[in-house]
């Protein structure tokens, strides 16, 4: 019964995770693997005629010709009355099935790959949209290992698992039809072969579906540790290879993949047990018969033309228990995979449904800056904790003004700039741009907004590439790239590159300065052309002579833009219209006399 329950849990998951759209595919799918279990169990059936014929064509022949369907097929055909003729006949039918069977199961393999394939590739699109859709709040705990394991990992291992249960099903439908027709050929060796079958069928779902499933959550959880490793080295190579630490790395990634190459040989093991206790007791099985039948004084000779048509779907029915318990082996390993992703997917479409509504109260009228800025009232905290940051504080910001926002570190200037830019929701107060709600429409309210943070993110690509980011090659506006590229005083130097705006930057940008870097995040946040500009400690990391060089072109948007600049030497603000300190869980506004430079 407990059995049952899992099985139709699987079920009920497997259908979850899958759309109308394909529900409907899988649907189609399972009425062409019964057409080809048919295919498949025709085959066999006919090789037992066949083969009586070749051994005694008149005897066979005159089976066919009492019954009058097929005595008027025989006649129609010329072959009631030669027997070479209607043994020639018998084979050429039985390899026109056979040409027509395995044409069809090219067909149906071809259409269940299609589906398994573009399937998979619809989910993992779908599970990095949601990831990317999900609040930025949920970013700051976010397991990455794990989310690279769903997309590459678990996800594939779901769609193994309904390969698995699509062969599981086709492999079930032959065996069923093939065994109906043993069954009149020789119902007590067809029952003690059917027998053996279903004890060893048995044994794997009470013995082995338990540890298989064991063996694919430890292989879930390995392949989170290997993520990891991989990902903190690669991530942070630079410090790696300074610190000299690259064998700790090495170290614990060898060590994860050794556990992880152990779970994957038990497996291997187990997933092959089956076969091969298949084998040796069928084997055993038959031998055992016919020992038994021939120790009471059977006759072996009767049975000769019976031997030869199990021999020929023993061929079929073999490799088909085989791949049987193949599959319920392989579906026990993979559910684990299946629970992951349905967990996920249940989680997705809650997040998917709240943020649609979220969608929908967000489609006011555009959000533009004529007036100011105000944040008011603010109370946040992070979640999960319950240390407030901000306790009703506030600050406004003119159009076409600058204010800097100074502050002792961890202080919150960072969390007050991610408020502002709506990427962290506060648990009381309001942000609004002209006394407009800036949730009324938050994509018009960031599309106000060029964001320069401390460390910009570069991609391994060409310098218009990471200007234009995330826009589509043929939408990239060349003469606007060349603008930005001035205001962000870089285009002389991109002047003087052999490849100028097609110059790969290397991974991060390893292969400009820190200032240049910067000036790519410079241009990239005015290329369309927001009114307000937002300064993250962009100057923080670099050294005095390259920082006044690119204060110099920030503050050549002075009263052009409205800025906001976060910084912690006084100096990098020293031009701003208005400073503000973040003190207390407030925000106050101040002055740089007696100020000193904050520590970081």
């Amino acid at each position: 019964m407990e059995t049952k329950k899992k099985k139709q849990n699987m079920i009920s998951k497997l259908f979850s995770v899958f759309d109308g759209k394909q529900k409907a595919q899988l649907f189609g799918l399972g009425v062409m693997i019964l057409i080809g279990g048919l295919f498949e169990t025709l085959g066999v059936s006919m090789m037992l005629p066949v083969m009586g014929a070749v051994m005694d064509p008149a005897a066979v022949r005159g089976k066919i010709m009492s019954y009058p369907v097929t005595a008027d097929l025989a006649r129609a055909l010329r072959i009631s009355d030669s027997d070479t003729r209607f043994v020639v006949t018998m084979l050429i039918v039985l390899i026109a099935i056979f040409v027509l069977k395995n044409l069809y199961i090219l067909f149906l393999t071809w259409r269940q790959s299609t589906f398994i394939t573009r399937t998979r590739n619809e989910m993992i699109s779908r599970v990095m949209r949601e990831f990317l859709n999900r609040p930025y709040e949920e970013y700051l705990g976010a397991d990455i290992p794990t989310v690279f394991r769903i997309t590459d990992s678990d996800i594939p291992k779901m769609f193994s698992m309904v390969v698995a249960a699509l062969g599981l099903a086709t492999e079930m439908i032959v065996s069923f039809c093939i065994l109906v027709v043993l069954l009149v050929v020789n119902w007590k060796l067809t029952l003690f072969i059917a027998a053996i079958f279903l004890a060893i069928t048995l044994f794997n779902l009470r013995f082995l579906k338990p540890r298989l499933n064991a063996i694919g959550k430890e292989n879930q959880a390995i392949q989170s540790r290997i993520a990891k490793w991989r990902i903190e080295a690669i991530y942070g190579l630079k410090d790696v290879k300074v610190l000299n630490r690259e064998d700790f790395f090495i170290r614990n990634y060898y060590e994860s993949g050794s556990i992880g190459a152990d779970t994957d040989r038990r497996y291997t093991v187990l997933n092959n047990l089956p076969r091969l206790l298949i084998e040796t007791v069928f084997m055993g099985g038959v031998f055992a018969f016919l020992a038994i039948y021939l120790g009471t004084g059977g006759d072996v000779r009767p049975l000769m033309t019976q031997l030869m048509a199990f021999a020929a779907a023993a061929v079929r029915v073999m490799p088909s228990a085989n791949r049987i318990n193949t599959y319920l082996t392989e579906i026990a390993y993979e559910q684990p995979s299946l629970d992951y992703v349905y967990e996920n997917f249940s989680e997705a479409m809650k997040q998917d449904k709240a943020m649609r509504a979220v969608q929908e109260e967000s489609r006011g009228p555009a959000i533009t800056l004529t007036d100011r800025i105000e944040l008011t009232g603010i109370t946040y905290r992070y979640p999960g904790t319950e240390k407030n940051i901000f306790t009703d504080a506030g600050f406004s910001v003119e159009k076409g003004r600058s204010v800097g926002i100074i502050g002792a570190s961890g202080a919150g200037k960072s969390t007050i700039v991610d408020i502002l830019l709506g990427l962290l929701h506060v648990q009381k107060g309001l942000i609004t741009c002209d006394g407009v709600n800036v949730f009324d429409n938050y994509p018009s309210w960031l599309h106000q907004i060029g964001y320069i943070p401390q460390s910009i993110y570069l991609v391994d690509e060409s310098i218009r590439d990471n200007i234009a980011f995330g826009i589509d090659a043929d939408r990239i506006d060349e003469a606007r790239l060349w603008e930005v590229l001035g205001e962000a005083q870089l285009a002389d130097f991109v002047r003087e590159l052999p490849e100028g705006l097609d110059t790969r930057i290397g991974d991060r940008g390893v292969r400009l300065s820190g200032g240049q870097r910067q000036r790519i995040g410079i241009a990239r946040a005015l290329y369309h052309d927001p009114e307000i500009l937002v300064f993250d400690e962009a100057t923080s990391a670099l050294d005095g002579e390259t920082e006044q060089a690119l204060m110099d072109a920030i503050n050549s948007f002075h009263g052009k833009k409205t800025m906001i600049i976060i910084a912690h030497r006084l100096n990098t603000i020293a031009k701003c219209d208005r400073i503000y300190e973040v003190k207390d869980e407030k925000i106050l506004e101040t002055t740089l006399a007696g100020k000193v430079v904050y520590e970081r």
